[in-house]
């Protein structure tokens, strides 16, 4: 049984990550140089549709993996070795991408770190793809420091940000921080509904998925009626969030019992950070090499791209990290030993005292 949840969760994981990916790789690179064709309408609408899955799941198992960490508090150092490596990870790459900023400066390579201010103003408010990991650094603070709050207040005061962050006026098309409040909520239920999503991806029954599927159509019609910006837009769109969750925790609890499945899936999900750090240096390169843009222009190539550039993305990511980890820059993905260690012994220490 153990096994079993293991695998739907970080299959779960991997089956985010490639649609985070293919997501970015249609914005950032499909859309800006493929010629107009019936085949980037058809990517942008079936990426769009997947938004209500991809981060409201990811976020949801995250909170699930840290659960017994972050209700453990403080009192636990592991709990403080997490938030401090999250946040290495997001300090660290935030250096990086400030640094290749410095040497690719054509204007169509998204989030550029643009000044030195602007690199200042990210260490508390995120402005890339990175602000995943700033999220998930928060999460795991904010959490931990409220272990003696009840997790119903909790979850509740979450829902509330949750909605009231789709009524705040923002001057850009997107203000990234509003996601870090957004998707809190998801994180909690991950933490504090750990054995009812555990039962859940238990349920065989076929109107479990029949249920939470039109629950999610119900939901996303409404949605669609909404005015964009409002309180009651947002409200739906966690309804309809919600209800996508279940439904795939559902659905891939069963896909893992395929072998394939699992095996690429989970083996994808246990290594998502290396992909989320190193993916926008590879949507550059992808962006900027001229036979991608000439690749575009045959229709066979032009129709499947962003799954091809998902693809290398992801490879690429991985091979790369597997290089790095066997050196030095392994600190690139993780805390130095030294410093883990230091964190670990002062919970040793607590420990043979009490």
């Amino acid at each position: 049984m153990t096994a079993t949840r293991l695998a739907w969760v970080d299959a779960a994981r991997g089956i985010c990550v490639l649609l985070v990916v293919l997501l970015h790789v249609r914005i950032f690179v499909y859309e800006p140089l493929a010629p107009p064709s019936n085949g980037v309408e058809a990517w942008t609408q079936l990426t769009e549709f997947f938004g209500a899955f991809r981060l409201p799941l990811l976020f949801v198992v995250s909170g699930l993996v840290a659960s017994r960490r972050v209700r453990a508090g403080w009192s636990d150092r592991r709990t403080v070795l997490r938030a401090v490596s999250l946040y290495w990870l997001y300090l660290v790459w935030l250096a990086v991408y400030a640094v290749l900023s410095s040497v690719v400066i054509d204007p169509g390579v998204p989030f550029r770190v643009m000044t030195p201010l602007h690199f200042l103003e990210q260490l508390f408010v995120p402005d890339s793809m990175l602000w995943f990991i700033f999220a998930l650094a928060t999460y795991v603070v904010v959490l931990s420091s409220l272990n003696r709050v009840p997790p119903a207040a909790v979850v509740g005061v979450l829902a509330v940000l949750s909605v009231a962050s789709g009524a705040v006026p923002v001057t850009r098309d997107e203000a990234l921080w509003l996601h870090v409040v957004y998707y809190a909520v998801f994180f909690a239920v991950g933490v504090y509904a750990a054995p009812a999503l555990r039962a859940l991806a238990r349920i065989r029954s076929v109107w479990a998925p029949v249920l939470g599927i039109v629950f999610f159509v119900v939901c996303e019609l409404a949605w669609q009626q909404t005015a964009e910006g409002t309180a009651l837009e947002t409200g739906l769109r966690l309804l309809r969030d919600s209800a996508a969750v279940m439904v795939s925790i559902v659905v891939i609890s069963v896909l893992v019992r395929w072998p394939p499945f699992e095996k690429v899936a989970a083996a994808i999900g246990r290594r998502t950070l290396p992909i989320f750090v190193l993916q926008l240096p590879l949507i550059w390169l992808l962006f900027l090499l001229p036979p991608v843009e000439w690749s575009l222009q045959f229709a066979p190539v032009r129709y499947l791209a962003p799954v091809f550039g998902t693809v290398l993305i992801v490879s690429a990511a991985l091979g790369i990290h597997r290089v790095l980890v066997r050196g030095r820059a392994r600190v690139l993905f993780e805390l130095p030993e030294v410093w883990r260690k230091r964190i670990l012994r002062q919970n040793m220490r607590g420990v043979l005292k009490s």
